[in-house]
């Protein structure tokens, strides 16, 4: 035992003799970007880049060791290139892009006729997918100073849209934010003040907030339940579970007097009569 401690020291000994200063600077600096790459591919809740990532990275090495030189040199030529398709990849920029896009594209559109039957129809696709949805509809009482949203938006609800957010933007822990006259205000919103500041951790941790918010405005928050195939609805502080898609649909449309316009002969149509609604702050 102790000939093997006095070989390693022997080794460790050696090894530090060779190194210079130089090599202690690029080796913190090479670590350094590691570290912070793999903290910023964790923050991406979408895609497992991050083990990609290793994966990558082990193959590297695994070739290296194996001494495939032309396997190994493929893999250090394209590796710039998988560094800016993880870049690409990544939830925050993809997030970052779409919302700057859809701000140019959709905001003289007007919502979707019968935009509430657009966004129950997307939140039973996620069902079937067993991914969660909180959605928080806003009605005559403003709720952007209750609220944090990372980028805020207002753009109108429309199949194309709500479809490609809630199946590649939205995430289950945090708030979808539309409005009763079918606009959608933001996406991974939480309340600022919160029983869970940091996020929804757990499938009823949302109904504190939920009934707090809703006994002071008349706000309306869904939730569509990827275990049991059903909804619950908080409106007025009172909490509805194990509601189908026509009871959720049914009672969301009493709550927020939703109304489908009717096509008027020479006139333009598809904003509901809610956007006349004027909202007050509580």
């Amino acid at each position: 035992m102790t000939d093997f401690f006095n070989a390693l020291s022997h080794t460790i000994s050696s090894t530090w003799a060779l190194t210079t200063w130089s090599d202690i600077t690029e080796i913190m600096l090479i670590s350094t970007a590691f570290y912070y790459s793999a903290l910023w591919l964790k923050k991406d809740h979408d895609k497992n880049l991050l083990a990609y990532f290793y994966g990558y990275l082990f193959f590297i090495f695994a070739t290296h060791g194996l001494e495939l030189t032309t396997l190994s040199s493929m893999l250090l030529l394209f590796s710039p290139a998988v560094a800016m398709l993880f870049m690409f990849m990544h939830q925050q920029v993809l997030q970052r892009n779409f919302v700057s896009l859809k701000n140019i594209t959709l905001a003289t559109q007007a919502p979707s006729p019968d935009w509430l039957s657009s966004i129950m129809k997307a939140t039973l696709t996620m069902l079937t997918h067993n991914k969660n949805i909180i959605i928080l509809i806003e009605h005559t009482d403003a709720l952007s100073p209750h609220l944090h949203s990372p980028e805020l938006l207002d753009v109108p609800i429309t199949d194309g849209l709500i479809s490609l957010l809630f199946n590649k933007v939205s995430r289950p822990e945090y708030l979808c934010w539309i409005s009763s006259a079918g606009m959608l205000r933001g996406i991974n919103v939480n309340f600022k003040a919160s029983w869970h500041p940091d996020a929804y951790q757990t499938k009823v941790a949302w109904i504190d907030d939920a009934v707090a918010y809703t006994t002071k405005t008349d706000a309306v928050i869904l939730f569509a339940d990827a275990a049991q195939h059903d909804y619950s609805i908080v409106h007025n502080g009172i909490v509805k579970k194990g509601l189908m898609m026509e009871q959720a649909h049914t009672l969301i449309k009493k709550l927020i007097s939703y109304q489908i316009p009717l096509p008027k002969k020479g006139l333009s149509y598809g904003v509901t009569s809610q956007t006349n609604l004027t909202q007050r702050t509580p």
